[in-house]
């Protein structure tokens, strides 16, 4: 869980210097706040690491939403960001962002910790820290609001001899000053994402469970994140969590999203490919997914297909077990398989991404040529998702359809702040759009570029 005012700067690095003159009446609105943060991730998307997975990403959002009804958050927008870093961390932005890196579930073995993490994050987003953050930040000189952005920069991007030097470049004394607003902060976010997590059915004592991870991970810390040293204690912050959990009421516990068997998974799959060796013990050993896994991307699907078919039924009737099903079956040409897993999943979650995806590459492995009518309408609904674009993109280069390879990748070009490459995109998207075929798309697009160019 990172420092509230250090995520600030994170995004305050993805612009240029002047950039940082950003005052704290600039962010004062929560639609002031909302474009502040969707320009940040627009400048600094391609160096966060972005796991393009849609499973994850919905996972990852019906759990905020889940947690958002019990913050003080009104109409804000929620995006949800899996990351591939191996490091323990999630953060807030300003504007509704959360980042989770895939090394939390290293250490995370329940989902009620992983709810615990994400409720202490909208936390720092219901009580305006960044905003709070920002106004006792101009107390400091623009030089050393320069300086702590790169050091979050470098770190943010895992360069931590960049980010060693720039402490020890002559600002050191101010950015611990700096960071130390965030102490308040930490523990006011551990009272409300508790009293949160208990409203939303689950057991406050995840946050408990969360904060001796931190604490034992503190214990080791390395010496070129030592300046990390002014985050509160996470011993410091178990002991005042610990009084209030004695005293707090328990609310009615309701079902997980992922019941234990699904989470178990859900967790393989997203440590795969990293060292398991200093992972907590989970009650699921993942070594025969990850070799199913292993040769699915080898390109050995009719193995991977059966290897999974070989797993047991409790392990496949689970909703990652689905997303799996779908990959797997699609690419072992197990067409009805992969369908009838589609449906069930459209039919348990009719908002999700992942089976619009499905369908796509489904339509691809079956060799079609047209869009599926609902990939076209999920794009209207949500066409901030990354991978819906980057699945059109696969399936246009495979059918050689250009003006659907060019809009995908204005869209791509527009999500990253490559205005002026978007814009060429969609010129020739235009260029090469059959007259039969619809062109609102390219007029949606054309409306969110032109707006975005006025800005």
């Amino acid at each position: 869980m990172r420092r509230l005012l250090s995520a600030l700067l994170v995004f305050l690095s993805g612009f240029a210097v002047p950039a940082l003159a950003i005052t704290a009446e600039q962010l004062a609105t929560r639609d002031g706040e909302v474009a502040f943060g969707q320009a940040w991730l627009r400048n600094t998307r391609g160096a966060l690491g972005e796991r393009i997975d849609p499973f994850c990403v919905d996972v990852l959002e019906t759990w905020l939403t889940r947690l958002k009804n019990h913050y003080t958050l009104g109409t804000m927008p929620l995006t949800g960001l899996c990351l591939n870093a191996p490091i323990f961390n999630a953060f807030a932005a300003p504007g509704g962002i959360i980042g989770v890196n895939r090394g939390i579930y290293l250490d995370l073995t329940q989902e009620s910790e992983v709810m615990a993490v994400l409720a202490h994050e909208l936390a720092h987003l219901s009580q305006r820290h960044h905003y709070r953050g920002l106004k006792n930040s101009e107390r400091v000189s623009p030089g050393t609001l320069a300086t702590l952005a790169g050091v979050v920069a470098a770190i943010a991007t895992r360069q931590g001899q960049a980010a060693q030097s720039l402490i020890m470049g002559g600002q050191a004394a101010n950015v611990s000053q700096a960071l130390s607003y965030s102490r308040d902060y930490e523990r006011e976010a551990d009272r409300i994402g508790v009293a949160a997590l208990d409203a939303a059915g689950y057991d406050p004592n995840a946050m408990a469970s969360v904060l001796q991870v931190l604490a034992d991970k503190q214990s080791r810390m390395t010496r070129e994140l030592a300046f990390l040293s002014t985050h509160p204690l996470g011993i410091e912050r178990q002991s005042d969590l610990e009084s209030r959990l004695d005293q707090m009421p328990l609310d009615t516990p309701r079902p997980p999203v992922l019941n234990n068997q699904d989470f178990a998974l859900f967790r393989c799959v997203q440590v795969e490919g990293l060292d398991l060796s200093f992972a907590h013990a989970a009650s699921f050993d993942c070594e025969s997914i990850h070799r199913v896994m292993q040769a699915y991307r080898s390109a050995e699907y009719q193995d991977a297909w059966e290897g999974w078919q070989n797993q047991p039924a409790s392990v496949r009737n689970t909703l990652t077990g689905l997303d799996l099903t779908i990959a797997f079956a699609i690419k072992a040409a197990q067409f009805d398989t992969a369908r009838d897993a589609i449906e069930t999943m459209e039919v348990l979650f009719p908002s999700w991404v992942t089976p619009t995806v499905a369908r796509l590459d489904l339509a691809l492995a079956e060799g079609a040529t047209d869009l599926p009518r609902a990939f076209r309408e999920q794009t209207v609904e949500r066409p901030e998702r990354l991978e819906l674009w980057r699945a059109l993109s696969r399936f246009a280069e495979a059918t050689r359809q250009q003006h659907f390879l060019f809009e995908a990748r204005a869209w791509d070009a527009l999500m990253h702040g490559k205005l002026e490459a978007s814009r060429t995109q969609l010129t020739r998207a235009r260029d090469q759009w059959p007259d039969a075929l619809d062109a609102r798309p390219l007029e949606r697009l054309e409306e969110t570029l032109s707006a975005l160019e006025r800005d």
